[in-house]
């Protein structure tokens, strides 16, 4: 078990960084997830409805340009890890108010969604 959340851990690492010095996360990055969010929901359907939580609020935002299509699979991914839909949805506000904050601050119009969903999610998961 440690040892998985460790993987999962350096992966998250490597997506944010990605998604922060390029503003896009490669899809070979993020298809292992959506599999095992996949399988994951295979044996237990509340995975499935989680990532979906989690995914569909990127997806709208995705539609109006606002995100990219990386945002939409990694918030997919991330929901399953979170397993509950409740959390999914914590989460996905928890990064909106990220980037507002961002914003605030006077970073630039378009950044990087995927940091800051990593971070909102790793918050929900350690005080969720």
């Amino acid at each position: 078990m440690v040892a998985t959340a460790l993987v999962v851990m350096v992966w998250l690492a490597m997506v944010a960084e990605c998604d922060r010095r390029t503003a896009r996360i490669p899809n070979r990055l993020l298809w292992p997830g959506v599999l095992a969010v996949v399988v994951g929901g295979l044996i237990s359907p509340h995975v499935l409805i989680a990532a979906l939580a989690g995914s569909v609020p990127y997806l709208l935002a995705f539609a109006r340009r606002w995100c990219g299509g990386g945002d939409v699979k990694l918030g997919f991914v991330l929901g399953g890890i979170l397993a509950y839909p409740v959390a999914a949805l914590l989460m996905v506000a928890l990064a909106q108010v990220g980037v507002l904050i961002g914003h605030r601050r006077g970073g630039p119009v378009r950044r990087p969604h995927g940091p800051t969903l990593i971070l909102a999610a790793v918050l929900v998961l350690a005080f969720g």
